[in-house]
């Protein structure tokens, strides 16, 4: 598991190099990757299209990418793009944390019952 902060409302320089952070520990990522936007009061259109486009390096991947949403506001401009209906979005990291145990706790589960009904399956 690993949680990244999403870069916003800073020198244009400083975002750009978390950007290209952000974007390239997605690319690489096995595990599940929480992006907290909690340190932005408010997304604008840019941060927006980073949103679009973090999705975009895991789509197609076993990699999940979890958004926190972090504020009311961030909140309703996500549900407004519609990109909870696509990924997961969590008020808190620790919310975004326990969905993603459980999440992994039942993956593990439905592999044992799938290996389960090949062995008994194969009998």
């Amino acid at each position: 598991m690993t949680i990244l902060p999403f870069p916003c409302a800073m020198s244009s320089a400083l975002r750009r190099a978390q950007r290209k952070d952000l974007l390239s520990a997605l690319r690489v990522s096995g595990s599940p990757v929480i992006v907290d936007l909690s340190g932005c009061p408010a997304l604008n259109h840019e941060d927006i299209d980073l949103v679009l486009e973090c999705m975009a390096q895991v789509a197609g991947r076993d990699t999940q990418v979890l958004f926190v949403a972090g504020s009311g506001v961030n909140r309703v401009l996500l549900e407004v793009t519609r990109i909870p209906s696509l990924v997961p979005v969590f008020n808190s990291v620790k919310e975004a944390l326990a969905y993603s145990e459980t999440a992994a706790g039942s993956d593990t589960k439905d592999q044992r019952a799938s290996q389960s009904q090949r062995v008994w399956g194969a009998a």
